[in-house]
């Protein structure tokens, strides 16, 4: 049975994937402290802040869809099969960009442990929670309300303490299993947790903006004081493990999923539609453009003001026409493949 469109989710998945882009351009502006002007500065660690939700975003947007499936096995095999596809095929083309264009090898030995290009550690991480997917889905369908509302609070808790520990330069070697291994499992079955259960937890939406806005002004203040005080950036509060970053993201995913529809015409869904289909490709071939405008267009010459939003939108516009492009050849290519099955079964 095909399950109804969910526009709240196709939103927040355009509006991550056009978030993590906008990282991405302002950790070049941010990582250039000193370099830019402190105005500049200022408005690029703001930006970095806000959208430092996306990434927890798609992990709950991934548990929301895929933990009320029914469970299959084989499904959950072919998934996370194809995404060791993708992560081989992504690390190959990654690897010849940077030795062709960017002269810069990479040592192999470290494959399991640092990604060709960092940011396909997203299909590291998500590719284990593929593997383990149907025991997820057992565990939280036949899992009560009180033992989620105990999961939520655990995982809150101790990603706080894990969180305060590591910036006192310490580390828990021996971490607590589900709820104190993985912030980003967390994510993906908070996705879940959020949107299909706790249903006599009610937060007006006026709350869940307010708290979300005020979990990331904490958070860009801290990370101002603290590169101040360092004389250099620092990125410690940027980290998807901040229990703020965490309460933000998941209130920004609480409202909706659970605070009604957005108002949003039919001209605005297809659009949305349109791009959510092209977000995954897009967040995988947007580092190829921002290394071009990196070492072409030298961007830190320009004020952060004009050149963080110019710059995203440019790369993701970019990007959204190669996966246009993209899409289509390996449409043709399936077709092609398809035909001479086809044939040969004839």
């Amino acid at each position: 049975m095909k399950r109804e469109k969910n526009y709240n989710m196709e939103f927040l998945r355009v509006l991550a994937c056009v978030m993590v882009v906008c990282i991405h351009v302002t950790n070049y502006y941010s990582r250039g402290y000193g370099e830019i002007s402190h105005a500049s500065y200022i408005f690029s660690i703001i930006v970095n802040g806000v959208c430092r939700l996306a990434v927890p975003l798609f992990f709950m947007i991934s548990g929301f869809l895929l933990l009320p499936e029914v469970l299959l096995i084989k499904k959950s095999i072919k998934r996370a099969w194809n995404t060791l596809c993708v992560l081989v095929l992504w690390s190959g083309i990654y690897y010849v960009w940077n030795l062709v264009y960017r002269e810069k090898g990479y040592d192999f030995s470290l494959i399991f442990e640092e990604p060709v290009k960092k940011h396909l550690w997203f299909l590291y991480a998500i590719l284990g929670m593929y593997v383990a997917l149907p025991f997820l889905q057992c565990m939280l369908k036949n899992m009560p309300d009180l033992l989620m509302r105990y999961f939520v609070i655990l995982w809150f808790g101790f990603m706080a303490l894990d969180y305060v520990i590591a910036l006192s330069d310490m580390e828990i070697t021996y971490e607590i299993p589900l709820v104190g291994s993985s912030c980003y499992l967390g994510y993906f079955m908070m996705g879940y947790i959020i949107s299909h259960t706790l249903k006599k937890v009610v937060i007006p939406r006026w709350v869940c903006f307010l708290g979300a806005l005020l979990c990331v002004a904490i958070v860009i203040g801290a990370t101002y004081l603290r590169t101040m005080e360092a004389g250099e950036h620092n990125e410690d509060f940027f980290e998807y493990r901040n229990v703020l970053i965490a309460v933000a993201s998941c209130l920004i995913f609480y409202d909706a999923s659970k605070n009604g529809k957005y108002m949003l015409k039919e001209r605005m869904k297809k659009v949305l539609s349109f791009l959510a289909k092209h977000s995954f490709t897009i967040y995988l071939c947007h580092i190829l453009f921002l290394d071009i405008v990196k070492l072409e267009l030298h961007p830190r010459e320009m004020s952060a003001f004009i050149g963080i939003p110019l710059y995203t939108v440019g790369i993701f516009a970019t990007s959204l026409l190669f996966s246009v492009i993209w899409d289509r050849i390996c449409g043709s290519l399936r077709s092609v493949v398809n035909k001479k099955k086809e044939g040969k079964i004839a």
